[in-house]
């Protein structure tokens, strides 16, 4: 599969999990890929599996959180791999908390993570999808955006802010040739990738991802 031949795809969160199973598969199609992780030595290992897959990869610690470090990122991607064809926005975390136990700190520590660091990832690569004309933007969304769920207020409100989010951008930037695509995986798919792939099973994993991500 070569459908992704010579295009340069950044993907945030890609040191483990369905990060990590993406960049494998898009390094598989052709793709150069950058990896965005706050673990500078797991996106060393993640590097060495994409280049075994038969394609580039470059390891670009950042925190999503800050946008410097993001447009920093990003700004390595396309000086030492070419203009940024795809974002994956993928990095996000989900801890679950009672509601007698609601912590407003871990609150915001969701929301800057998932919500702020995929618009921070999102804005900085925008700019010149919209001077080119061309751009994929891909958020990992989750069901969990469409209704709340026990022990998640702040995972399922980060959800549903960062799907409307990504839905809004596509209104504006689908007209100027750029793709936004949303993808709500089930908490399952995403319990199965985390145990699936360091047993090396990434075919595997990319299906049940696929086949059950509405």
């Amino acid at each position: 599969m070569n459908s992704f031949q010579n295009k340069v795809a950044m993907i945030t969160g890609a040191s483990s999990g369905i990060g990590r199973g993406l960049a494998v598969e898009l390094g598989r199609g052709g793709a150069s890929v950058g990896l965005v992780a706050r673990r500078a030595e797991v996106i060393e290992e993640v590097v060495r599996e994409v280049e075994a897959a038969g394609s580039k990869a470059l390891a670009l610690p950042a925190d999503v959180q800050d946008a410097d470090s993001i447009a920093a990122a990003a700004g390595k991607l396309r000086a030492e791999l070419g203009p940024i064809d795809i974002l994956i926005a993928n990095a996000g975390i989900g801890p679950t908390r009672d509601a007698a136990e609601i912590s407003a700190e871990e609150v915001a520590d969701v929301i800057n993570v998932n919500v702020i660091g995929a618009a921070n990832s999102a804005a900085a690569v925008i700019p010149e999808m919209v001077a080119r004309g061309s751009g994929q933007l891909v958020v990992i969304s989750s069901l969990a955006a469409y209704r709340g769920l026990p022990r998640s207020a702040a995972y399922c409100a980060s959800k549903a802010a960062v799907s409307a989010f990504f839905e809004s951008l596509r209104l504006d930037l689908e007209p100027r040739g750029i793709d936004v695509t949303i993808i709500h995986v089930s908490l399952e798919i995403v319990f199965v990738l985390d145990k699936m792939l360091p047993k090396s099973t990434l075919p595997d994993a990319t299906l049940a991802f696929r086949f059950s991500a509405p």
